[in-house]
């Protein structure tokens, strides 16, 4: 990333506050720059299931981002993991037949509550694509999270005395080291293959993780990590 995109955050956020012009609904002409014409997927398989295809059940507040501008405020989004799509509403009373899909692209990101979501596309060097939650963002390594849901089968009970197993929506999170290059490396679960992941200040990142008793096999350990190597 030539530009930290936390800088380019706390500008937006910045603009976001001072901004009166910005967009508070979904109605406007500029909107087909960030809002597709295609509606949001209501298929769903009924009430007997567990888990959900969405990282939130619900619509919730959001601000829409462009490269250097709010492209809208006051608008409700959900994140459809299962088919990686964020959908916006202009408020949470408006009919779901209204919503719409936001447009896929790395210059478009949103904030949902405090969850930040940015795009990526593939590249020749890597197929890492879709959306990510932004776990730490800093000059010299970013910790992304990629949020999937994977759809298991339920299964008939094979007699009286277990229950059916209902279907399910499972989430597997994969975490991802972002370099200043935009570069996406997966982070092993290996405790070893993670420390090895900050080589050039091995040293330092081992003497942290003894003082502060950090066991970075944990994913929201990590994201202290994360950002200890970032202040080396």
């Amino acid at each position: 990333m030539k530009r930290s995109f936390f800088t380019r955050c706390l500008f937006i956020v910045t603009l976001a506050i001072t901004s009166a012009s910005a967009q508070t609904t979904i109605s406007d002409q500029e909107t087909e720059t960030y809002v597709s014409d295609k509606s949001i997927s209501t298929a769903t398989l009924g009430k007997d299931y567990t888990g959900s295809p969405y990282a939130n059940d619900e619509f919730q507040n959001g601000t829409v981002y462009g490269t250097n501008n709010v492209l809208a405020t006051n608008v409700v989004l959900r994140y459809n993991v299962l088919r990686d799509e964020i959908e916006i509403k202009s408020n949470a009373n408006a009919s779901n037949s209204e919503a719409r899909v936001l447009v896929k692209s790395p210059d478009i990101y949103v904030r949902i509550l405090n969850n930040m979501y940015v795009y990526k596309t593939p590249t020749s060097n890597s197929d890492v694509s879709g959306y990510f939650l932004v776990m730490v963002e800093g000059e010299n390594k970013s910790l992304y999270k990629k949020i999937k849901k994977k759809y298991i089968e339920g299964k008939k009970s094979i007699n009286s005395v277990s229950s059916d197993i209902l279907p399910m929506y499972k989430e597997i999170d994969v975490m991802y080291l972002v370099t200043e290059t935009g570069e996406f490396e997966e982070i092993p679960n290996s405790r070893n293959k993670r420390i090895g992941l900050f080589a050039d200040h091995k040293k330092e990142v081992k003497q942290y993780i003894k003082e502060e008793k950090l066991n970075v096999s944990k994913d929201y350990e990590l994201v202290d990590l994360v950002k200890y190597y970032n202040t080396l």
